[in-house]
């Protein structure tokens, strides 16, 4: 998120994608997220996947909180997304992958995350189901994945 135009390009991937559910409904608060969790001066991160052209097609974060109900649950795989031109080419396993390298070198023992949809490529990835709940209006699965046993 050190570069401005990484930046706008990742709010724009995310408010068209999700726009239609609340946390995602304003672009604005979308890119002040960004900036804030990828200023802290501690472990979250957004990273981004760019094309040879120098466009993001794929960004994913690791965030503190995202669901703030239960004080066990720290830290959380989230936003990931991959441009639909390039989905199914691994590109988004490859993010999360790398995601959970850097959990793991920053000593993170436990990686939480939710999905409405994705649950199959998850659980390939290691992920065990938590738990159903509803989240920002829409049911998804809550997961969790214990980086000591990569």
């Amino acid at each position: 998120m050190d570069n401005p135009d990484y930046l706008a390009q990742t709010t724009d991937l995310l408010f068209k994608e999700w726009s239609c559910l609340p946390l995602w409904s304003d672009a604005q608060q979308i890119r002040a997220r960004l900036i804030e969790r990828n200023s802290a001066d501690n472990w979250q991160i957004t990273l981004v996947v760019i094309d040879a052209e120098n466009n993001v097609v794929a960004a994913g974060s690791l965030i503190c909180y995202e669901l703030n109900d239960n004080p066990q649950r720290m830290h959380w795989l989230g936003e990931v997304i991959t441009r639909p031109s390039h989905r199914g080419k691994g590109i988004g396993t490859t993010l999360v992958k790398r995601l959970i390298k850097y959990a793991y070198e920053k000593n993170i023992a436990e990686l939480w995350l939710y999905t409405p949809d994705m649950q199959p490529l998850y659980r390939k990835l290691g992920w065990v189901d938590e738990e159903t709940r509803i989240v920002a209006e829409e049911s998804v699965t809550v997961m969790v994945l214990n980086i000591n046993n990569q």
